[in-house]
């Protein structure tokens, strides 16, 4: 099975698709790890009490304001650079 895939893209072609992939792969664990590092922070801070409730309820206001904010640009990135008006 990989032969036939070997066998429809050039070397130069499947080694730059393998980067692209490990290299979004990677940033996406990093991305994971910071974000579920950050929410059990906040967590363990919520169930002791060392954050105010409003102040919490500010800080994930403001944090899926910004996820928002990012998913809009990168929808509009993403067909910014499939168009073919280039």
């Amino acid at each position: 099975m990989i032969g036939r895939l070997d066998d429809c893209l050039s070397p130069v072609a499947t080694k730059t698709t393998l980067y692209h992939v490990v290299r979004l792969g990677l940033r996406v664990y990093v991305v994971s790890v910071v974000l579920v590092g950050t929410y059990s922070v906040f967590w363990i801070a919520d169930i002791a009490g060392l954050i105010p409730n409003t102040l919490l309820s500010t800080i994930w206001i403001g944090i899926a304001v910004m996820g928002s904010i990012f998913l809009v640009l990168l929808v509009s990135l993403f067909f910014a650079a499939r168009s073919s008006g280039r």
